[in-house]
């Protein structure tokens, strides 16, 4: 025989070796090991007394970490004969035995004392009784109250075969069905929305709101169903072949797939808004560029009136005055120059009035066109309604056709599809669903171009209209010249008649 030490996992323990079987013994803690310990030196003899080998409680300690949920004690046999048990009785005996050696340890510390004179807790107690009953009338592996309280028994090393009760096809099925993306599909529906007017952004959002809330009761009443029809299997002593439940790990992929769901219908929902202010700031920039626009044409026609009637004042002045002096003749020429300053400016002047139209013809063609790619997108998020509320539909089915029930609504024609049919199906709409965002993207950078040779316009148009500005304040400063010139020869004009 011989006793060497041996690592548990999140245990203290030992194995002794025999001629017929290999024994396991593990603890919690290294004082119950150490109590082990004693036993065997006490009712077995080894061959050599080097052979045990038990390290410091302190290396222990510091080396494996201890859990408070783990049982007292955990006996694993490792023997090549199939047939070899474990006697309770000495099992027992090493129980009783192990308080009695509390005081006796010579090299027991006072952290070791202390936990000695606290003794075992209830929990451990209720365990340890457990595992006794188990040992002594067979109770189910399943039965047991917490999967650390079983004991383990190994035939050396060889795995205990594991029965697979899941079908094969279910498990790909579901696997197809939680691979799809729920959150592309969700961001189809609000993409087309962003483009719409701000009156109908409440609605849409009520909508919504309602179709998401009729989804979760929907998926809450399947599962209510499920629980019930396990119950009723239970009850009547069916085994329940399916793992299709609010527990099972599809059900937890399930509500992961429904977080991200939410998160990104919140993302595009933040997104919409800030398209809506976006569009609103755009609107209020064009009845700003209209006003002006208006306001400029004023200007201009007043100003051309201006100029009309002081041409004619200084034509009727300049005819009328035939009989003035060489001196006062020597200023026509002066005057004929500052007319045509005048009208080369007024000239500039209508082009850059024309250029302005121009651009605001361009700008309300633009206007056009993107009312005309709101239209489209509003016409491709009702197809993306359909499409989702068809997809609905089919996943209905599927969550029909994996729990095993049959809703009033589907016809047997529709729910006995075979997998394949089911596969070809979804291949389907993954299709139409890449197609549809294409679409969505072409779409988007057409109105993004469009956004941007806007807001071109919109710069040149600035550009226009500071430069009107400054042409205006020349030719009032010109005319304001000509003016004082005018006064300034009629009254010549006048003290030449005097003199004469």
């Amino acid at each position: 025989m011989n006793v060497q030490d041996f690592d548990m996992e999140k245990n203290y323990g030992f194995q002794i070796h025999t001629k017929k079987a290999v024994f396991t013994l593990s603890a919690s803690t290294s004082r119950i090991r150490r109590k082990w310990v004693n036993v065997l030196r006490r009712t077995i003899q080894p061959r050599h007394s080097s052979d045990i080998t038990p390290r410091s409680d302190s290396e222990r300690e510091n080396s494996q970490p201890v859990s408070s949920r783990q049982p007292p004690s955990v006996l694993t046999c490792e023997d090549s004969d199939p047939q070899t048990t474990i006697s309770t009785s000495n099992l027992c005996q090493m129980d009783s035995l192990a308080p009695d050696l509390d005081d006796t340890s010579p090299n027991m510390s006072s952290d070791s004392q202390r936990e000695a004179g606290e003794g075992w807790d209830r929990e451990q107690t209720k365990r340890l009784e457990e595992r006794n009953r188990w040992f002594e009338g067979g109770i189910p592996f399943r039965e047991m109250g917490s999967r650390w309280d079983s004991l383990d028994l190994k035939k050396a090393g060889v795995p205990v075969p594991v029965t697979h009760t899941m079908d094969v096809d279910v498990n790909n099925k579901w696997v197809e069905f939680e691979s799809l993306t729920f959150r592309e599909m969700s961001a189809l529906s609000l993409i087309g929305a962003q483009a719409n007017q701000t009156n109908q952004m409440i609605p849409n959002q009520t909508i919504q709101t309602t179709s998401a809330t009729a989804l979760q009761r929907e998926a809450l009443s399947l599962r209510q169903q499920v629980e019930c029809l396990r119950k009723e299997r239970v009850e009547m002593g069916m085994e329940v072949v399916s793992l299709c439940g609010p527990w099972a790990p599809c059900g937890q992929r399930l509500e992961a797939m429904e977080a991200a769901h939410r998160r990104a219908l919140m993302e595009l929902q933040e997104s919409h808004a800030r398209e809506v202010r976006e569009l609103q700031r755009q609107r209020l920039l064009q009845e700003e560029s209209q006003a002006t626009a208006q306001a400029v044409e004023a200007l201009k026609e007043a100003h051309r009136e201006e100029l009309e009637r002081e041409v004619e004042k200084a034509r009727r002045m300049t005819e009328g005055g035939g009989h003035m002096d060489t001196t006062n003749r020597g200023q026509t020429p002066q005057a004929d120059a500052l007319h045509s300053e005048l009208d080369v400016l007024s000239e500039r002047y209508s082009q850059k009035c024309l250029e302005l139209n121009r651009a605001e013809q361009r700008g309300g063609d633009r206007e056009t066109e993107l009312s005309w790619k709101d239209r489209e997108m509003e016409q491709l998020r009702r197809e993306n309604q359909e499409l989702q509320a068809r997809l609905t539909e089919e996943i209905s089915r599927m969550r029909h056709f994996i729990t095993g029930q049959r809703s009033g609504n589907v016809s047997p024609g529709n729910f006995e599809r075979s997998p394949s049919e089911l596969e070809m199906l979804l291949r389907a709409k993954e299709i139409e669903v890449e197609y549809l965002q294409k679409e969505i993207g072409c779409l988007r950078n057409e109105v993004q171009s469009l956004t941007k040779e806007k807001q071109s316009l919109c710069d040149r148009y600035k550009e226009v209209y500071v430069e009107l500005i400054g042409m205006k304040g020349h030719s009032e400063l010109e005319i304001r010249d000509l003016r004082e010139h005018l006064r300034l020869t009629n009254a010549a004009l006048h003290e030449g008649r005097r003199d004469t």
